[in-house]
């Protein structure tokens, strides 16, 4: 990476890790097998008890992978494929078994305090993790692959990761502050939590940190905080607990940009930009002026990144009422809004090409009332009014630009339990409504310069290829200082989901050794609301230079008698790259181009049985049969046939996609060492849509697999953690594309794995993290592919005193060049293609006070 001037900065979660530092435990660690979980289940239970596959992560385990955002955090709980290349949001996170056909995390729900932070993992742009931050405050994270995730939540058949916050419970505190070695970064955390008397106790915690983060943009694109506090009063046999909080951050993101194909399975950047560490930003092109999805004019940054605003308050009830009879009830509202803004590298316009090059083809691809533009000129370039370089790479930045009017959640969870002498039955009923408020300003398309931090906006002009109001030859512009079109497309999307789920799980133990539960589950959804689009290019011609009139052009016999040098960007009859029209577009319901209602009630019946039968003290086994469904929401939208023209549901779907999964799995336990294996065979339904492509999935998948987890303490000195997934995954069927079938899915790997050791000697802690994944193909098709990969993240921390500790984390200690996701699905050695890779070589340090 390129060395930087040390500024304040930091990445969404990165250095929070580095705050708390892996140092020793301060507390009492509870033995491993009394460890309880609370995730997917109906009652706190020991992990050897639970007939799922269930993990966690505590402080010092997740410090020591130095992770650098929240989806790296996931990616060291076994069985998780968690896409990190996105920067400190944005992540595609999927479970073993089923695979990830676009972005987000559709099968699984991401929690906070047991209940989802969104309903639905995937809405366009508003993935889950962009509202979340992982800092001091956070005592846990805990998984649930597969079992009774699929009736004890609702839109989560494939599992559960729930971030499990301080109580205060336990009087202590502490302050950090971090910084990149390497990178422009600062951040800041605190935390605290004690008792205010005998039966309340609090805690209050948060950050705040700014600057550029791991690549260069040439702006501080990190920057914002987090204030977080519960309160609890014990009750009599219960408690009752109050929790706030309050996000107001922006962090960079990261979309795919050119990255050069260096050999079989094997990447590297392009001349002049590191997509690795680099990106396609700077403080020059950062501001822009554009429309929204109703023409109306707005001034953007492309430092908001990704801007999350969250308020949220939510309390948790859980009382005994009487003997045997247990209620817990869990609430939260969440006001959600925000934005998302970044550059992707679109294949229209020429490409990713030279300067000559692309000029050359916007000319040849420019027509004005069906006429083509005279290209016998030439054409010029120019960056800032001076020549271009000719030979220096460009490329159409498609900015994907999107405004989170309202995105928040309601949701209730309630539940009474009733022991029954040795049966235990558990009903609950849940409901929640999930707004999908969210407009895509008019996106734009530019040319740029490919040059990390410092792209630049290019002018082309077509050299004499107009005609004044004299008669005198003019320049014709191809793009504006950059400006190609002003208004690719424009969404507007207005929804609410409405679920309402009752549920039921019955616990029974036939022996001492063997303990049974069977739960089901009825989704209901009503689904409400519009959705209007419009591509590609202006449907209103506009004044666009603020000249005062709308570029003229004249055509008598097939020829031009007039042109003016802006008639080509500001009329709906020009057409720059051979189909975006100029202009701006204008959405109402008249004139949308598509205009989809949605109007229908969709409901889906879930169950699941499961038993663990105890082998000894310290073993068991598992095994479980479950079929959840996944209610496809706002994606439903942008698949042809599946709606009607009153919005309600054809008969090519019921609202729902479905998992089926058969589990069986191995369980032992000690204080020095575990190990737990499970294999796994998986069904899934997809039916999904790809933003940057336009391709629609209706398709099926197989997989059959074995999950590892494991841990071995040597002495007091040495100790070993580790996961490893190995799955057989294929694509049984596609209802649009037969030429798939049999192959593996995209971004499927056979094996990945994470390995972690770690020495402690007196006050020093050394950590290291191995993170893989053997090759796997970018596409469908399985042409392209990344090849196996390691990543090796290190921590090392020291405690001067037993309050005072520093730390210091290197994330992609060799600088590997790893793509986790491809535009292309087939190209060649020396190719370009616009793909996303991880970030490379980091460093960061920090000190930790704790009290």
């Amino acid at each position: 990476m390129l060395a930087r001037r040390m500024v304040p900065n930091s990445l969404a979660l990165a250095v929070a890790a580095i705050t708390w530092g892996a140092m020793p435990a301060t507390a009492e660690e509870v033995p491993a097998v009394d460890e309880v979980v609370v995730t997917g289940t109906v009652k706190a239970v020991t992990k050897l008890e639970a007939s799922v596959s269930v993990s966690a992560l505590g402080a010092v385990d997740i410090a020591q992978s130095a992770p650098r955002s929240i989806g790296e955090v996931f990616r060291s709980l076994p069985g998780i494929r968690s896409e990190s290349s996105g920067g400190g949001g944005n992540a595609n996170i999927t479970i073993r078994g089923i695979p990830l056909a676009t972005g987000g995390s559709k099968y699984m729900q991401i929690h906070e305090d047991g209940l989802p932070v969104l309903e639905y993992g995937d809405i366009n742009f508003a993935n889950t993790d962009n509202f979340i931050r992982f800092d001091s405050t956070v005592d846990r994270v805990e998984s649930i692959r597969g079992g009774s995730a699929s009736t004890l939540a609702s839109n989560s058949p494939g599992g559960i990761i729930n971030i499990l916050s301080k109580t205060g419970k336990e009087e202590g505190g502490s302050v950090g502050a971090s910084f990149g070695v390497n990178y422009d970064e600062f951040r800041t955390d605190f935390e605290y939590g004690g008792r205010l008397s005998d039966t309340i106790y609090y805690h209050i915690g948060g950050f705040y940190r700014d600057g550029e983060g791991v690549r260069e943009t040439g702006f501080n694109g990190d920057s914002g905080g987090q204030l977080k506090l519960n309160i609890t009063k014990e009750l009599d046999k219960g408690f009752l607990r109050f929790y706030v909080k309050d996000l107001d951050d922006k962090m960079t993101t990261y979309l795919p940009a050119p990255v050069k194909v260096t050999g079989n399975g094997k990447f590297g950047p392009v001349p002049g930009f590191d997509a690795s560490t680099q990106a396609l930003m700077s403080a020059e092109t950062s501001r822009i002026t554009t429309y929204d999805a109703f023409g109306n004019p707005v001034s953007r940054s492309v430092s908001d990144g990704i801007q999350s605003k969250v308020k949220a308050f939510g309390f948790e009830f859980e009382k005994e009422v009487a003997d045997g009879v247990t209620i817990n009830d869990k609430f939260r509202k969440s006001s959600i809004t925000g934005g998302f803004i970044s550059p992707f590298t679109d294949g229209w316009a020429g490409g990713t090409n030279s300067i000559a090059a692309k000029g050359a083809a916007l000319c040849a691809d420019a027509k004005v009332g069906g006429i083509s533009l005279n290209c016998a000129g030439g054409v010029k370039a120019t960056i800032d009014g001076k020549p271009a370089d000719s030979n220096q790479l460009a490329f159409t930045n498609l900015m994907f630009d999107t405004n989170f009017k309202d995105v928040g959640l309601a949701v209730n969870d309630l539940k009474i339990t009733k022991d029954f002498g040795g049966v235990e039955v558990t009903g609950g009923y849940y409901v929640s409504k999930q707004n999908i408020d969210i407009s895509w300003n008019s996106w734009h398309g530019r040319t740029q310069t490919v040059a990390g931090g410092k792209t630049q906006n290019i002018q082309f002009e077509a050299i004499n290829a107009g005609i004044d109001s004299t008669g005198k030859p003019v320049n014709v512009l191809l793009t504006n200082n950059g400006a190609l079109s002003e208004s690719f497309l424009a969404w507007n999307w207005d929804l609410e989901y409405t679920t309402s789920a009752p549920y039921l799980n019955v616990n029974f133990k036939p022996t001492d050794k063997l303990s049974v539960d069977v739960s089901a589950r009825y989704d209901q959804v009503k689904a409400r609301g519009m959705r209007l689009d419009g591509c590609c290019g202006g449907n209103v011609s506009t004044d666009l230079n603020g000249n005062g009139s709308i570029g003229t052009f004249t055509i008598v016999n097939g020829k031009f008698t007039r042109l003016d040098s802006d008639a080509l960007l500001e009329n709906v009859q020009g057409v720059s790259a051979g189909f975006v029209n100029g202009g701006v577009r204008v959405l109402n319901e008249q004139n949308a181009g598509a205009r989809k209602l949605v109007n229908y009630d969709a409901n889906n019946f879930s169950y699941s049985l499961g038993g663990t039968y105890i082998l000894t003290d310290d073993s068991s086994m598992f095994a479980r049969y479950s079929s959840g469904g996944r209610a496809i929401a706002d994606r439903l939208t942008q698949v042809g046939g599946t709606l009607n023209p009153n919005g309600s549901l054809t008969s090519t779907t019921d609202g729902f996609d479905n998992v089926k999964q058969a589990e069986l799995g191995y369980k032992y336990m000690t204080n020095d060492w575990s190990f737990f294996a499970t294999y796994f065979n998986t069904k899934v339904q997809e039916t999904n849509a790809e933003i940057t492509s336009g391709l629609t999935f209706v398709r099926d998948y197989t997989a059959n697999g074995v999950e590892l987890e494991g841990k071995y303490v040597f002495n007091e000195a040495w100790s070993l953690r580790g996961n490893a997934t190995w799955s057989d995954a294929e694509i049984s069927s596609d209802q649009n594309d037969k030429s798939v079938v049999g192959n593996v899915p995209r971004r499927q790997a056979d094996f990945i794995w994470t390995i972690t050791p770690e020495y402690r000697v007196s006050n020093l802690v050394l950590g290291a993290t191995l993170q893989g994944s053997t090759a796997f193909y970018l596409g469908d098709n399985n042409s392209l592919k990344q090849g196996a990969y390691n990543i090796i993240n290190l921590n090392a921390s020291w405690a001067f005193t037993d309050s005072l500790s520093a730390s210091l984390s290197v994330n992609n200690l060799t600088n590997e060049f790893v793509v986790t996701e491809s535009e292309e699905s087939t190209a060649k050695i020396g190719d370009i293609v616009r793909a996303r890779p991880l970030s490379g070589r980091s460093i960061s340090a920090g000190v930790r006070y704790q009290f």
